[in-house]
């Protein structure tokens, strides 16, 4: 019986259609909206048993690309330029983690109509922190020898601003609800509360207000039902009068 030769070229063929497969990159869909739309998808390479991932894309539940980040190497590691976009598709910001820094570097930032981020000259600009899909969630903006830290949600509103002088906070602080209201306005002095305080609801209307001054309570502090009338004060500087 004569055995059955096979070609070299159909050999050839074979092997690399073997080879393009393992580096041919794929997209696998992790998690989906409610209407079918792919909200976070990773790109891989190599066969299934073993893939490996070099990219993840997560979109917003219109199909608009939230951020893209690349990975090398496995186990996989950050690298190459990540970015992230506002829902209108435009850019937010940009890291480069070629360098294998945790937090990448060279980062810039981006308004929702394309313009700076940030109005003035700046010495330098650094994520410390990364949220949980990987996103900036504390950037530092510094200038001379004050630090503007903002504090970004998951989809890059803001959250709270500060600044640092000296490394003490100073002038106004404000944190946000995710729905962009404010939820406390105060303002700080080498580190201290020293000025107006106010606390809101996430409907807008204030719970209480009152004064700060070296990081203590003074004068008449004004409490609000959820209507936003007047329900209680309280006088801290009589308060203050009786402990002494």
């Amino acid at each position: 019986m004569k055995s059955l030769s096979i070609p070299a070229t159909l050999v050839f063929v074979a092997a690399l259609a073997l080879v393009t497969s393992c580096h041919h990159v794929r997209e696998e869909v992790i998690q989906s909206y409610p209407n079918g739309k792919p909200m976070l998808v990773f790109l891989v390479k190599g066969d299934k048993k073993s893939p490996t991932r070099v990219g993840e894309r997560m979109y917003y539940e219109s199909g608009q690309l939230q951020f893209e980040k690349k990975f090398s190497g496995k186990p996989e590691v950050p690298d190459g330029i990540w970015q992230y976009f506002f829902d209108n598709g435009q850019l937010f910001a940009s890291g480069d983690f070629s360098s294998r820094h945790d937090f990448g570097s060279n980062w810039s930032f981006y308004n929702r109509n394309g313009g700076s981020y940030y109005d003035g000259k700046l010495d330098s600009v650094y994520v410390t922190d990364l949220g949980t899909f990987g996103t900036p969630s504390t950037v530092v903006f510094c200038s001379g020898q004050h630090q503007d830290v903002i504090q970004f949600y998951s989809n890059y509103t803001v959250r709270s601003t500060e600044r640092l002088t000296n490394g003490m906070r100073s002038g106004r602080v404000i944190f946000y609800f995710p729905n962009g209201n404010p939820q406390v306005e105060a303002n700080f002095a080498e580190g201290l509360e020293d000025g107006p305080y106010t606390v809101y609801r996430e409907n807008g209307v204030p719970y209480y207000q009152g004064t700060y001054s070296k990081g203590q309570r003074v004068g008449i502090w004004e409490f609000y039902d959820e209507e936003g009338n007047l329900d209680n004060t309280v006088d801290y500087s009589a308060k203050s009068s009786n402990s002494k």
